[in-house]
């Protein structure tokens, strides 16, 4: 394989298949989009050209449904991509269809974040596995640039190293090149966080826990308000997969309390439907999703002394001092604030050398959830906290194990002045 023209995305339907396919298609590639029915791709569509912004694409897009396209798109496709239901079964169904029509030397790929590789491909043959790789887009894609990267142990290295190529220069991927250990290195994180900071929910309430924990702590969009744009269901799905295929010192945080399910059952997810721990009235103004009644409460528009200092130096672009308030305020809500922070960098940390390859440091942790998640890295987390001595004793003080990465002082390219955008003070 020298070269990529044709692409067949397999659950175009999908907001991870639409928006990869629509990047492809932007960038000149002939994709088709297929899923269950005709209406599905054509849905798909309509999202990839609004991620565009231009009617364009649809003219390098054919839409189709699997049992009537099918065969002739994946005969023609040099890469396949498959992006359906995040469930073994189906991905072992799919690519077994997939193995009738490709081609010997195309390359397959699985958008998985979360489910075990070697599963995917169970019965396939020799040459299916060979040409088979994960490449985990992060959603969306045309905002969220990284793509995590990694074959099993039958593939072979050369597929890996073309795709990381095609991928930085034909779709301008931020490429983090992972182990094959299920949920790889930015959702192990971020959905660990996800799950304690949902937990807290039950203490604080929606508005009060995303306006502690929010982007003036280091991330564009408040954790809760993130979750609502994956999806509920979606972050169920991801949480369940990581209790049942990881399991490490973190696992603990790993929870999805009562009131997500009732949220479920009321198909409260979040954006898609409308509603979900933030629901958008007609006035414009916000309400906020109470566990204890499983009903909507008006904004309570919170106030904390060290949180509003915080990001009073914050908007001054003085992250140390922003910083530094959080670390010296006490009560209650300060340590949930400095408890999540240590989770963060924590957890981040003891993943080099697990996930990611050790020679290449912190880097590709930092790259990840920086380019996947909009938040600001780990190292640079560690360097408004004082460094990695201050950060070890913080670590220490709040109960949590000191990773040899960060004992060896690892650093990144990422540093204070290029990573501003990630401590927004609203």
């Amino acid at each position: 394989m020298n070269s990529i023209k044709t692409v067949a995305i397999l659950g175009a339907s999908g907001t991870v298949g639409s928006l990869s396919g629509g990047l492809m298609a932007q960038n000149g590639l002939k994709v088709y989009f297929l899923s269950r029915t005709q209406q599905g791709s054509e849905r798909g569509l309509q999202k990839a050209i609004s991620q565009a912004r231009s009617e364009l694409i649809a003219h390098n897009i054919v839409c189709g449904d699997y049992e009537h396209l099918l065969k002739e798109a994946v005969a023609e496709a040099d890469w396949v991509v498959e992006a359906v239901a995040e469930d073994v079964g189906i991905k072992q169904q799919m690519h077994e269809r997939v193995e009738v029509y490709k081609k010997p030397q195309t390359i397959v790929s699985s958008t998985t974040s979360s489910l075990p590789l070697s599963e995917l491909v169970k019965g396939r043959s020799a040459e299916f596995k060979k040409n088979f790789l994960s490449t985990h887009f992060y959603n969306p894609p045309g905002r969220m640039p990284a793509c995590e990267i990694t074959g099993i142990e039958e593939t072979d290295p050369a597929i890996v190293d073309f795709m990381k190529v095609f991928l930085v220069n034909q779709l301008r991927r931020a490429i983090i090149p992972v182990k094959n250990i299920p949920a790889f290195a930015g959702n192990r994180i971020g959905f660990v966080l996800f799950g304690r900071i949902t937990s807290l929910v039950l203490e604080f309430g929606v508005e009060m826990t995303d306006y502690l924990i929010g982007p003036y702590t280091g991330r564009l969009m408040a954790p809760l308000a993130t979750i609502d744009l994956v999806g509920l269901d979606i972050h169920k799905a991801i949480i369940d997969s990581l209790n049942k295929h990881t399991k490490d010192a973190m696992h603990s945080w790993l929870a999805v309390p009562g009131y997500i399910n009732t949220m479920l059952q009321r198909k409260l997810l979040g954006y898609k439907t409308k509603g979900g721990f933030y629901k958008k009235l007609e006035s414009g103004k916000y309400v906020f999703f109470d566990p204890a009644t499983c009903d909507y409460i008006p904004a309570i528009e919170p106030h904390v002394a060290f949180v509003e200092k915080a990001k009073h130096f914050t908007r001054m672009g003085m992250y140390r001092e922003a910083f530094e308030t959080i670390l010296s305020a006490q009560g209650r809500e300060a340590e949930v604030v400095k408890n999540i922070l240590c989770a963060y960098v924590a957890y981040s940390y003891s993943l080099v050398g697990e996930v990611t390859d050790s020679r290449v440091g912190i880097e590709g942790i930092d790259d990840v959830m920086s380019y996947g998640f909009h938040w600001a890295a780990p190292s640079i987390i560690v360097e408004v906290l004082g460094g990695p001595d201050a950060t070890a004793r913080l670590l220490s003080q709040n109960g949590f194990e000191i990773p040899d990465a960060l004992k060896a002082g690892l650093k990144s390219h990422f540093n204070i002045i290029n990573s501003g955008k990630y401590f927004v003070a609203k």
